[in-house]
């Protein structure tokens, strides 16, 4: 992710789950750097540097329309998908989830090192929370 961007934790409010979060931001880079719709295009930009939310984006009708033609089209394709079609892409991307789940899971595994700490689940309580024992 390059610098200048938002993370995965900015759509966690629309998408509810890691893994789901992560597949919007990269959805929204790969609309970002595709060329055709221009306004698509500039949505995803303006979502990912933080300058406007996605859900204020929807806002903005040349975005909405966009993205409701993108949609339309992606409906037609599935509705003329054979049942196995639907079945094996309901797959891939339960698959593609999985895959972001296990590689936010190994990141942070790995700022857990960086930070001392045995992993994911580490040692010590995170952020807001305490043990509970406050005796010296």
């Amino acid at each position: 992710m390059p610098e200048n961007e938002v993370g995965d934790a900015e759509f966690m409010e629309l998408a509810r789950d890691e893994a789901r979060a992560r597949s919007l931001r990269t959805s929204l880079q790969r609309l970002a750097g595709q060329g055709g719709n221009g306004a698509l295009q500039e949505m995803a930009r303006e979502v990912l540097s933080g300058r406007v939310g996605l859900r204020q984006a929807l806002q903005v009708g040349a975005y909405r329309e966009a993205l409701q033609e993108k949609t339309q089209v992606a409906m037609r394709a599935f509705d003329e998908m054979s049942a196995a079609e639907r079945s094996e892409a309901e797959a891939e991307g339960q698959r593609q989830l999985e895959a972001y789940q296990a590689e936010i899971d190994q990141e942070r595994s790995e700022r857990g090192q960086v930070l001392g700490r045995g992993g994911a689940s580490g040692s010590r309580p995170g952020p807001g929370k305490h043990s509970g024992d406050w005796r010296p």
